[in-house]
């Protein structure tokens, strides 16, 4: 099977989309080798688990192994020239959906060019748009058509079924499920391992992660947001290493792989009269102590908070997501040096 993916990316404005599956792919593959041919679609080479990205991607639309790049122009010769055999059974089910990106009105036409030509080279594969075995993937952008296949289901993510109202806890200040997993991947932390949120409030990153394998540990200071958090997690059939009603600043846990916080901020949230940079200050100082060099400390601030000196830390990103006229957050991504 072909080292080269290559992924369509959710139609945010900002630079999130992409620094999340970056920082996905490498938790699996530091070697991986990215092109990015169009704003929103990026081919990659590297050896990872195609369907271990799209099951944890927040901000990935879509995802294909690369059979082939061409131009528009050259598409059906290239088409009809595939060798589908090479990844489908003669009797598998399938189905062919195309992304377009241009100005031109030719998916549907690009669909059937697709179907015709699976059916020459597989007689006995049957078209099933409801649960195909294969799916057929492609992309058109500019004058390119990228082209690919997949047996990734389950694309939907519940993002509304996990929103702060559907939870029985609800705390105006609580991160949306699709934020909320963008800053788990951020962290790069696999499963198995240990991430931690030093402000869970009412658990949407605990949530998240937990979704995909990862162990979590939830601190806040307020009791009544621990228990909304247990709650909350109770409520998805999840469950954490634990929530513990403790100060971030005093960290009881020896070790951890990576972090991923929302400082409190704004009138919804309590600093408990601590400004907010200088609690980040503070927090670093507590972190720099729990995590191992190379991993990650991802935090989610005000932008009119700025770190100046970050002593054992290297800041990787930073990400800017317009939330209302008098907010703009900054994802900041740190890494251990």
């Amino acid at each position: 099977m072909t080292d080269k993916k290559f992924f369509l990316l959710s139609g945010e404005r900002n630079t999130l989309p992409q620094a999340e599956l970056r920082a996905i792919v490498e938790t699996y593959d530091n070697k991986a080798n990215f092109k990015v041919v169009d704003k929103r679609v990026i081919i990659v080479e590297g050896r990872f688990d195609l369907n271990t990205v799209l099951k944890r991607s927040a901000y990935v639309s879509a995802g294909a192994y690369l059979i082939s790049h061409c131009k528009l122009k050259d598409a059906e010769k290239t088409i009809n020239a595939i060798n589908f055999d090479e990844f489908m059974s003669d009797h598998v089910s399938f189905s062919a959906s195309v992304f377009n990106l241009s100005d031109t009105h030719i998916s549907g036409k690009m669909e059937a060019i697709i179907g015709s030509a699976v059916k020459r080279k597989l007689p006995n594969a049957k078209v099933s748009l409801k649960d195909p075995e294969t799916m057929i993937i492609g992309i058109i952008f500019g004058d390119d058509l990228l082209l690919g296949f997949t047996d990734y289901k389950n694309r939907k993510k519940g993002w509304r079924l996990r929103r702060p109202r559907a939870r029985p806890f609800f705390h105006p200040s609580a991160l949306y499920p699709k934020f909320a997993r963008g800053l788990v991947n951020l962290s790069h932390v696999k499963e198995g391992e240990l991430l931690l949120d030093p402000f869970c409030g009412t658990g949407s990153i605990l949530i998240e992660a937990s979704l995909i394998g990862i162990n979590t540990i939830g601190i806040d200071i307020f009791m009544k947001m621990c228990r909304g958090a247990i709650n909350n997690l109770k409520h998805y059939m999840l469950d954490s290493l634990g929530i513990l009603n403790s100060d971030a600043l005093v960290l009881p846990i020896k070790k951890v792989n990576g972090i991923a916080t929302d400082l409190p901020y704004g009138r919804c949230a309590s600093s408990r009269g601590i400004n907010t940079l200088n609690l980040l200050q503070d927090f670093l100082l507590e972190a720099n102590s729990i995590i191992p060099k190379g991993r990650y400390c991802v935090f989610v601030h005000p932008s009119t908070i700025r770190l100046n000196d970050l002593d054992t830390f290297e800041l990787k990103g930073m990400h800017e997501v317009y939330v209302h006229r008098n907010l703009t957050r900054i994802i900041t991504v740190l890494r251990k040096i």
